[in-house]
């Protein structure tokens, strides 16, 4: 209840400007450690505590106290606010910088609008990641470009499996067997496979076949893709804003297996930061691993919490 009751709120914080007022700029970063985090809304009312991807309208007042830091990225300008006790309170006013390039823009617009559906299934017993021995991870339900194809699975490090590519038609396009589990990347000069819709598939003695859909996205997705993921780097945003960016750059395009990869080293650089384990929970959602999702969210939610 206690993740669902949070869900909630950060949707409402995501779709509902405070007061009427648009968004100038969204809390892409949160630093609680031996610290805290604050904001007083300008259209009145008390200070209270910053979550993840909290919406700062024009005239908020943010503060942070301690070692407390949180970085703020304006919607319309590539400029970023790092807040500390140095320079709180902040009062956020939107600067005059050239404005964003329209794949920054566009990631920033989902980051803003996107509402995060509230879970209302049960949450399960977390003794594995999820109910069953393997768990197909990565592609599913996510478009991938043809040359960049990396199958992942949770699994015993024990076992060995067979792993095939499959057609819509049901046909083999791509076998090799005993393999362990781990990322394993398919070259193109393997299979090469056309825009389209595919299946992956896992077997072992133990365990069955286990599969997951995935789509090839066309050349021209694919490198729509890349160049958002340029742009935000171009922008030198901090890290973790960086990652987060170009994460929902890429979940904005349905390119969910590269937006888990990109928030995995986000989070391998910045394992305290809330709003790399919000997101990375959405993906986890959107991809129907509730396990892992509830997990990163319970995650979220204890950092968001003064230590």
């Amino acid at each position: 209840m206690r993740v669902v009751v949070w869900l909630v709120a950060m949707a409402a914080l995501l779709s509902l400007p405070a007061a009427g007022a648009e968004p100038i700029g969204i809390i892409t970063e949160l630093h609680l450690k031996n610290g805290q985090v604050e904001v007083k809304p300008a259209a009145g009312g008390d200070w209270q505590a910053v979550k993840p991807l909290f919406a700062i309208s024009a005239g908020d007042q943010v503060r942070a106290t301690g070692a407390g830091r949180a970085v703020l990225v304006f919607v319309s300008s590539q400029h970023n606010m790092v807040v500390t006790q140095g320079n709180s309170p902040y009062v956020a006013t939107a600067p005059p910088q050239p404005g964003l390039g329209e794949r920054v823009k566009a990631a920033l617009s989902f980051l803003q609008s996107t509402p995060r559906e509230p879970r209302r299934k049960a949450l399960v017993v977390r003794s594995s990641p999820e109910l069953t021995p393997v768990v197909l991870v990565a592609p599913r339900e996510s478009d991938v470009a043809a040359d960049s194809i990396s199958l992942e699975w949770i699994g015993p490090a024990s076992a060995r499996h067979t792993v095939r590519i499959v057609s819509a038609g049901g046909r083999v396009l791509w076998e090799k067997t005993n393999v362990a589990a781990g990322p394993l990347a398919v070259a193109p000069a393997d299979v090469r496979l056309a825009p389209g819709r595919y299946r992956w598939e896992l077997e072992s003695p133990e365990h069955g076949i286990q599969g997951a859909a995935f789509d090839v996205a066309t050349a021209e997705a694919a490198t729509g893709v890349r160049a958002a993921v340029a742009a935000v780097e171009l922008a030198r945003y901090p890290a973790a804003t960086g990652a987060l960016l170009k994460a929902a750059g890429l979940m904005r395009e349905r390119f969910f297996a590269d937006a888990r990869r990109e928030l995995l080293r986000g989070v391998a650089a910045n394992p305290e930061e809330p709003t790399l384990h919000l997101l990375l929970g959405d993906v986890y959602e959107r991809i129907g691993l509730d396990n892992l999702a509830a997990a990163e969210y319970d995650q979220a939610e204890t950092l968001s919490v003064r230590r």
